[in-house]
């Protein structure tokens, strides 16, 4: 009686061709609900591994963004914190280059920091033209009273022109930032640790401290804390001391103390740079660390001679679509040209500057991430092997189990191929059903991690990623569809080939030994 309704079933699904194979499948999902835990792995994999790899290959491209945005693609370097002379003219020829879009000095030095008698701490101390910047780095865009409060009430406002509005400001003082004092001079005048100062303290510099040293930084919830009004009435003493060329050792006498205020905090999202750098002006840095241009005497003729003024670096812009390793021939060119013409007549000696591209100097960083990348997936993608075994064992004893089933078929007139071609259609819609569970779930996890992240803190008091560590504030939550356009595909043909092997063995049956089956 069983093997006559299956009969009639099959003479039916022989006669209406293609729906065999889809009747089957969905027979075997809804009926052998032991395949779902193969769709479950599937599913589970597919999260698992899109999820890893979003999360390293995100890290990787914040880090790539980020320090891009903090360089020049192209940074002349000195080796020393005496820096080289000679930079003005070598950046006047490197702007006469066809590839180069702008060049801009900045001075890198050490210092001790005091802010308003509350906080001393050792920092790397960054001089830069604040209103040239722009051109070859994105460091305005980091300042929060000339950049980031507009962008961060934009994500507010609810009126699309109010929206438009704050953007539009937030791109104005982002082109034009400055160092100037955000409040009344009044304000600076009357602060008590400065009052009896011998100069108007309403006229001393601004300086831009990462905001972590100020301990401005985000709480459990995720909420920004720390920014308080007061910060921006603070005095900074500053102490550096000046590195002379050829000069081993430092002297007292070359000790500096500069007192500025807060003008403005600068948040980069990158931890060793927000947590251990205050940016100040570039001329006053350069006076400060007797960089400027100095009378000297000729120690051969005994001639009154003059050092010409220095810096520390040189950061390059390349023009868009311009060949960055035919930029940087330019400006190896052109810094070799500049200071061997002046060098050698003047016989004086400087160590070289470094010429690198942002990816080469920050190489380290960067293979080391990429290899960890490479490494992590390889490893989650040998565990995921896990679902392609399950798949071949489940599938391996649905068709035990339907040995009698698919006599029926083939004696009726199905042939091996088309059996065959019931179970790798089944492997093919669990892989397609899995893979896109498994995209869609790896998304919603990816996107809404840093709220995870944090749920995560306030329930267990863990936190378990630690900017102090993966340098970033934040987790990275976008997923690359280059990487999805790969794996997605790689899941579904691994269910394939795990059905491969139990749909071999089903097209091979004999019909008659197919009906002796116990």
């Amino acid at each position: 009686m069983l093997c006559t309704a299956a009969a009639g079933t099959a003479v039916y699904l022989l006669a209406t061709g293609p729906r065999l194979l889809a009747h089957l499948i969905v027979k075997y999902l809804r009926r052998r609900r032991i395949a779902w835990v193969s769709l479950l792995a599937v599913t589970l994999c597919t999260t698992m591994v899109l999820v890893v790899i979003s999360v390293m290959g995100g890290w990787l491209t914040m880090f790539e963004h980020s320090f891009k945005g903090l360089t020049g693609d192209i940074v002349v370097e000195s080796e020393s914190l005496a820096g080289f002379p000679y930079y003005q003219e070598i950046i006047d020829k490197l702007q006469s280059q066809p590839g180069i879009a702008a060049a801009v000095p900045t001075i890198r030095t050490f210092g001790i920091i005091n802010i308003g008698n509350r906080k001393t701490a050792g920092v790397q101390v960054i001089g830069l033209p604040i209103d040239q910047i722009g051109k070859v780095n994105n460091f305005p865009q980091s300042l929060w009273l000339q950049d980031q409060q507009y962008v961060e009430a934009a994500k507010q406002a609810k009126d699309p022109q109010e929206k438009q509005k704050l953007l539009d400001e937030a791109a104005k003082h982002a082109a034009h930032p400055t160092f100037a004092l955000p409040l009344p001079a009044e304000v600076y005048r009357d602060n008590p640790t400065v009052a009896k100062a011998k100069t108007d303290p309403s006229t001393f510099p601004g300086m831009i401290p990462g905001s972590m040293i100020l301990e401005i930084h985000r709480d459990k919830k995720g909420e920004t804390v720390g920014r308080n009004p007061v910060l921006y009435e603070l005095p900074v003493k500053l102490t550096t001391i000046a590195i002379h060329p050829g000069e081993i050792g430092v002297d007292q006498k070359d000790k500096s103390e500069t007192i500025y205020w807060i003008a403005d905090d600068s948040h980069t999202g990158l931890w060793q740079y927000d947590n251990n750098s205050v940016y100040v002006p570039f001329d006053r840095l350069q006076k400060d660390l007797q960089m400027t241009a100095q009378p000297s005497i000729d120690l051969k003729t005994g001639a009154e001679i003059e050092d010409p003024a220095r810096t520390s670096d040189i950061h390059v812009r390349v023009k868009d679509g311009y060949d960055l390793n035919q930029a940087k021939l330019e400006v190896q060119t052109v810094v070799g040209q500049v200071l061997d013409a002046h060098l050698k007549k003047d016989n004086q000696f400087y160590p070289p500057p470094i010429i690198e591209t942002w990816r080469e100097k920050q190489a380290v960083w960067i293979n080391a991430i990429t290899n960890e990348k490479l490494l992590t997936v390889i490893l989650f993608g040998i565990i995921s092997l896990v679902a392609v075994f399950l798949v071949f064992c489940i599938f391996y004893m649905i068709v035990m189990e339907k040995t009698k089933d698919i006599g029926i078929i083939k004696s009726v007139g199905a042939t091996s191929t088309g059996v065959a071609g019931i179970f790798l259609g089944y492997g093919l819609v669990i892989g397609l059903v899995g893979s896109f569970l498994g995209l869609l779930s790896s998304f919603l996890i990816v996107h809404y991690i840093n709220e995870m992240h944090e749920w995560l803190g306030r329930a267990l008091h863990v936190q378990i990623w630690d900017p102090q560590v993966y340098l970033f504030d934040k987790i990275p939550n976008t997923m690359n569809w280059h990487d999805i356009a790969v794996i997605i595909p790689i899941a579904i043909v691994s269910c394939v080939l795990g059905a491969l092997i139990p749909a071999i063995r089903a097209a091979q049956m004999h019909p008659v030994e197919s009906l002796r089956w116990e």
